[in-house]
């Protein structure tokens, strides 16, 4: 009987043995599975995040005041800030503002000119410290032109692109000579120049009037605007 006593725990011993290989595969895929709840966890979390943010910012335009590049019906997104963020702005971005004359109306303008520059108009066309910004004639849609400008940011001077919407291409602007942008203030203009009023009547608007600057656009396609654009100006 004492002979057996040797095997019976060499038995015993490979058991637990065997049972302890088994238990770590079992243990592994365990921990493998937590870590995939975490990560979908996190990752719902953060498209939650994102649509919330999404959401707060969009806003459909009303109206085509900025046409033909924003146009009534379609979607942009927002960033908002607190005032100081806007001391970056660069022409050619658009911006969500507090009508000057209308109380409690909003409106989307797109920057020209901001402060320290000087704006002129003549013959029609947009001078910017002098510099004129360049105008291509795009073609025509019913009723109306479609024109894309050009303006340059600061420099070196990169291009920066948009599309006007003209009623009538031979109109004139009148203005009363130069205007000087007042440090803290900003130069605006609607795309649609012959619809909407700006800063040819305002006069430059302070930039603590902003309220956000459009950086994602949603458009219904055309011949030269695609479904979905980011808009940020080259510095």
């Amino acid at each position: 009987m004492a002979a057996k006593t040797p095997d019976k725990t060499v038995q015993a011993e490979g058991g637990a043995a065997a049972g302890g290989a088994a238990a770590g595969p079992r243990a592994g895929g365990g921990a493998l599975r937590a870590g995939l709840r975490a990560l979908a966890a996190l990752v719902i979390a953060v498209i939650g995040a994102l649509i919330v943010i999404l959401a707060v910012g969009a806003r459909q335009i009303a109206d085509d005041e900025m046409a033909w590049s924003l146009r009534r019906g379609e979607w942009v997104w927002l960033h908002r800030g607190p005032t100081r963020a806007w001391d970056g702005l660069l022409p050619a971005d658009v911006v969500l503002v507090a009508d000057p004359l209308q109380s409690g109306r909003t409106v989307l303008r797109r920057v020209v000119a901001t402060g320290g520059q000087t704006v002129t108009f003549d013959e029609g066309g947009v001078r910017v410290n002098a510099k004129r910004l360049r105008v291509q004639e795009m073609g025509d849609q019913p009723g109306v032109f479609v024109r894309k400008e050009t303006i340059w940011s600061k420099p070196p001077a990169r291009a920066n692109d948009y599309l006007l919407m003209v009623d009538n291409p031979t109109t004139r602007w009148a203005a009363a000579g130069e205007v000087k942008v007042p440090e803290g203030h900003l130069f605006l203009l609607a795309d649609a120049r012959d619809l909407a009023l700006d800063s040819r009547w305002w006069g430059p608007v302070p930039a603590s009037s902003v309220i956000g600057v459009v950086r994602a656009h949603l458009a219904e396609p055309d011949l030269w605007r695609p479904r979905l654009r980011l808009l940020r100006p080259e510095e």
